[in-house]
């Protein structure tokens, strides 16, 4: 009986172990799976491509967005400058936005109209340097390509990416002739207090990308 006893015993013991061993790699295989799907994927609808052009001699500012884009071979990873390495976007660019009807019709037809392969504007992220906060993205417009060199600012905590930087519409995409259309269209809209009417040909433009956990 004392043999017996001992063995039933022993048995439970090493169950017992076996299934607390069990127990523990089924918690150690969840938290790993957990970490292994934490990784930042791009929020489109939260994000926005912004610009603002200059109009009269004293460069009174206009600001507006690109409503409808796209943005492709972005990375889901677990930081935010490798997410954004290599990533394209594809801009419609007839969906221009500047709450002002009118000057949203002349944009897309008396400027973006006037260019060649109009409607689309595309945009690379060539390289990013984090640390120096710059990024190198490479856009084409009007059928010319041009890279511009651009701010990076990535806040890991907030989990988003601003790339920043200006373009010249003229000297970088060969589009003064188009701009001269639009500016005739809005000669009056860009005359200043100085009778003087003028639009300039450089646009600020920014990226605001906002991303979420997987």
């Amino acid at each position: 009986m004392k043999k017996t006893a001992l063995l039933i015993l022993t048995i439970g013991i090493l169950t017992a172990c076996q299934n607390n061993h069990k127990k523990n790699t089924h918690t150690g295989d969840k938290t790993h799976t957990m970490l292994q799907t934490n990784k930042w994927i791009l929020d489109q609808k939260a994000s926005s491509i912004q610009w603002t052009g200059y109009k009269t001699t004293v460069k009174t500012p206009v600001k507006g967005v690109f409503k409808s884009f796209k943005i492709a071979n972005m990375a889901s990873v677990n930081d935010l400058n490798s997410a954004i390495k290599q990533a394209q976007v594809e801009i419609n660019a007839f969906s221009v936005f500047s709450n002002n009807e009118d000057r949203d019709k002349k944009l897309a037809t008396q400027l973006f109209g006037q260019m060649i392969q109009s409607q689309i504007i595309l945009a690379e992220v060539v390289k990013t340097n984090p640390n120096k906060q710059t990024a190198l993205v490479k856009i084409k417009m009007n059928n010319h390509e041009k890279e511009i060199p651009m701010q990076l600012i990535i806040d890991e905590d907030k989990g988003q990416v601003n790339i920043s930087g200006q373009i010249d519409l003229t000297k970088d995409f060969d589009a003064g002739k188009a701009l001269q259309i639009f500016h005739q269209a809005c000669f009056d809209q860009h005359t200043g207090t100085d009778g003087v009417s003028k639009t300039w040909p450089i646009v600020e433009v920014m990226a605001q990308l906002v991303f979420k956990k997987k």
